[in-house]
């Protein structure tokens, strides 16, 4: 027997062995009680526009599923282990993800790899507490429809994402979108990770158990805002709308008149600014960061208007030592007004 022989007589043995070894392993694993499909899950998303009025975003993305099933074994199907949702998905019916595949692969020992292309919107959890320089997390749920976490688990496809030798904090989420400087925000992490869908209910069905968990992923992209350019159409304009107020401090006791002015003309387009900003949100029931900063500039006009109207008041008097007491006070606040708002800039964030 020469060397070839030999060499295709051990490829042979190879074949039947991992054959009969993958065979064994299904009919083991169907009949173990525990036993469940793993169905490797990933993603690559290629755009994604928040509308955070409205709590959505809409992403594009390309997924792709891979997972051995021998539905003979198994008593499972493919088109049932395909039989998924977004859970947090806007407008989406029950098993879309079906009607997005665009190619299915068949390969050996019953592997099969789907691939699909999704467009469309997805419910999100806003948190404006820290608003402007907030941070947000844009999630994206797949589900299984039918089958409980003991049939189907869903994991992430670890092994491609390595294949990409991109950085872990980045799977799933493309260059383009990564160096996009068009859409306000940075994204700074993304995760993937396997997860549950927890139900407290029978939904109706007697025969149904009570409390159910469904094999589910979650992909969720971490962002925050472009700071610089909100730096320009709000701090900007708020250190305009105070300088004018501070300029108070150097106007003579006896002009109450023009200082009065000053003072009414900034808080009415301190209020407008902020109903203006206010009107780019949704409807919160929590006080955010932006707010707190509005309200110390609210509480340092009519500080200043107040103390503009004592001044005038202890000047009135005409005695030069009341007078020299006003023109000090002005002094004094020409030092404390700024130190008022830096301090609460620095305190609210904290906070």
């Amino acid at each position: 027997m020469n060397i070839i022989n030999i060499k295709d007589l051990m490829i042979g043995l190879v074949f039947i062995f991992s054959q009969t070894w993958n065979t064994s392993r299904l009919v083991a694993q169907a009949q173990c009680k525990d036993f469940a499909i793993i169905v490797s899950y990933g993603l690559y998303i290629r755009q994604m526009v928040p509308d955070f009025k409205a709590g959505k975003f809409y992403s594009e993305f390309y997924w792709w599923t891979r997972f051995q099933n021998d539905s003979t074994i198994t008593k499972i199907g493919n088109d049932e282990i395909m039989n998924l949702e977004y859970v947090n998905g806007f407008q989406n019916d029950v098993g879309k993800i079906k009607s997005e595949i665009t190619n299915i692969i068949k390969q050996a020992d019953h592997y099969y790899v789907y691939q699909g292309l999704h467009q469309g919107e997805f419910y999100f959890n806003t948190d404006f507490r820290s608003y402007p320089i907030d941070k947000q997390q844009l999630t994206i749920s797949v589900e299984s429809v039918n089958l409980l976490i003991d049939k189907l688990k869903i994991i992430p496809d670890t092994s491609s994402f390595l294949k990409s030798d991109k950085s872990k904090k980045f799977w799933g989420v493309s260059d383009e979108l990564l160096d996009s400087k068009n859409f306000g925000f940075n994204i700074y992490k993304a995760e993937i990770k396997s997860d549950s869908g927890y139900y407290n209910s029978n939904f109706g069905d007697d025969f149904f158990p009570d409390k159910t968990n469904y094999g589910r992923i979650t992909s969720t992209i971490f962002i925050n805002r472009s700071f610089i350019p909100y730096i320009s159409k709000l701090i900007i304009p708020l250190l305009i709308i105070l300088f004018l107020v501070y300029l108070v401090y150097y106007i003579p006791p006896p002009k109450v008149e023009m200082a009065s002015a000053i003072t009414v003309t900034s808080l009415l387009s301190a209020i407008a600014f902020q109903l203006s900003i206010s009107g780019n949100l949704p409807d919160i029931g929590y006080i955010m960061y932006v707010d707190k900063i509005f309200y110390c500039c609210y509480f340092l006009i009519a500080m200043t208007m107040a103390l503009s109207l004592i001044c005038f008041h202890i000047d009135k008097s005409g005695k030069p030592k009341q007078q020299v007491i006003a023109q000090n006070i002005h002094m004094i606040f020409r030092v404390i007004f700024p130190f008022m708002f830096l301090a609460s800039l620095l305190i609210f964030y904290v906070k």
